[in-house]
């Protein structure tokens, strides 16, 4: 399995849970990752649906999300239904550096402009 340097690797820009995040189908370096929180996602099986999880074995590997705010995973997975996983194979790709950039610079405002509004 393919492992990236999450600060030289473009990677898509998605959204999981209503906030804005990264997507890469390989496995990222977590000594990569600084600013960032680093989730794997693992397929759908046994009748489970895909999850968010800390790290996911090889043969259930799905990709990696990183966001800009940490999520509440609980027992180990957090479900990953229909519409919590949204990704436009039109959206823009980000190294972590530039996404950072975008959602976090002070000039943005605090962490309320992370998630959906409403």
């Amino acid at each position: 399995m393919t492992m990236i340097n999450a600060a030289l690797t473009p990677m898509q820009e998605v959204e999981i849970f209503g906030y804005p995040a990264l997507f890469t189908p390989n496995r990222v370096s977590r000594d990569t990752v600084h600013m960032l929180f680093c989730y794997e996602m693992q397929v759908a099986a046994k009748g489970r649906p895909f999850a968010l999880v800390e790290r996911a074995k090889e043969k259930n590997f799905f990709g990696t999300v990183l966001t800009p705010v940490p999520v509440e995973i609980e027992k180990g997975r957090k479900p990953v239904r229909p519409g919590d996983f949204v990704s436009d194979p039109l959206a823009a790709s980000y190294t972590p550096a530039i996404f950072e950039q975008k959602y976090m610079a002070p000039a943005f405002g605090s962490a309320e402009r992370f998630g959906k509004e409403g």
